[in-house]
């Protein structure tokens, strides 16, 4: 009775995707935590600490159960001809999107059942997308995506930890045979096997990375400001699949038809106001100036020389500068 309440209410807050499971990780998902761990592919964001990844008890001390949820945010298709944001950053911060929800849900559990629960959205220690797997919202496919069988694996997720039991749901087997068109398709060979990401080389990671780039990332970033979409855009199942109609996740104009000489001369004021309030502005203004500067060298748009140049005196900005030089001179 109680999960089907939860079921309901869900829906009533326009949760499309709700699952539910027991807390315990299987030894195959801690061995592939450990193995990208030593291999160094881990990106740097998650928790470092494989023991922290699956302690949920540490999180819950009567923790019983994971609810999973996933919202679905792909509302437009990108023009990859001009420099772009991934589907990923479009509207408003997902994190903020998703925890409201999730809030919800925690307030739910504790007035209707008196049931204590934590939750997280892609923030904290645990593996959000095993955990979407243990609650049969889908399936991984060979990418380590999530894939739903309405939104594909454009969907954002959360969970909850809490200390009322709940009838687990059946988990989904992959449903991906012996294709492997994501595999070819990352033109950086981030996928080194089904299953298993080096998220070193993944072109999402490189857009927010803070470190130096080197030529081949840079070459490899096309025209990618933030984010990357390339092996979820070539998955036979995200061909036909259902738009989200969360008003929150629809670009502003600025979000996807850039100015690009505003976008370079902003104010930190002015980022506040716009890019900073997308997921890509957590990595602040600086990262995404540089990435349009490596996109415009990587298009040769040398109507640009001019603008570029005057970050030649920029401590962070002008090795992409001269990047964006040479660029125009090949």
């Amino acid at each position: 009775m109680a999960k089907e309440k939860l079921i309901s209410f869900a829906r009533k807050i326009g949760i499309d995707y709700i699952g539910f499971s027991d807390i315990n990780f299987s030894d195959n998902f801690v061995e592939r935590l450990v193995e990208k761990r030593n291999n160094g592919h881990l990106s740097g964001f998650e928790e470092f600490d494989v023991i922290k990844r699956i302690d949920v008890k540490s999180l819950l001390k009567d923790a019983k159960t994971f609810i999973s949820i996933a919202i679905p945010y792909k509302t437009i298709d990108i023009d990859y001809s001009k420099p772009y944001f991934s589907k990923s950053s479009m509207g408003i911060d997902y994190h903020k999107v998703v925890s409201k929800k999730l809030e919800l849900i925690k307030n739910y559990l504790m007035d209707e059942f008196g049931a204590n629960s934590v939750y997280y959205c892609d923030t904290g220690a645990l593996h959000d997308r095993e955990i979407a797997k243990k609650c049969g919202i889908g399936f991984y496919g060979k990418n380590t995506n999530i894939y739903t069988e309405k939104y594909g694996s454009y969907v954002f997720l959360g969970e909850l930890i809490t200390d009322m039991y709940i009838e687990p749901d059946i988990e989904k087997l992959s449903k991906c045979g012996e294709c492997d068109i994501c595999i070819k398709a990352c033109p950086v060979g981030a996928i080194e096997k089904p299953y298993y990401v080096n998220s070193q080389k993944c072109l999402s990671y490189v857009t927010q990375k803070k470190e130096l780039l080197t030529e081949n990332e840079m070459n490899s970033m096309g025209l990618r400001i933030y984010g990357c979409d390339i092996c979820q855009d070539a998955c036979p199942f995200n061909k036909s699949i259902g738009i989200s109609n969360i008003i929150d996740f629809l670009p502003n104009d600025w979000n996807i038809n850039i100015n690009i000489e505003k976008f370079l001369t902003m104010s930190n004021k002015e980022f506040k106001e716009t890019y900073g309030k997308i997921s890509g502005g957590w990595r602040g203004k600086k990262i995404l100036q540089r990435n349009l500067i490596i996109a415009l060298g990587n298009s040769k748009r040398g109507e640009y020389k001019e603008l570029i140049k005057k970050y030649m005196n920029d401590e962070y900005l002008n090795f992409y500068a001269k990047y964006f030089l040479k660029r125009l001179e090949e």
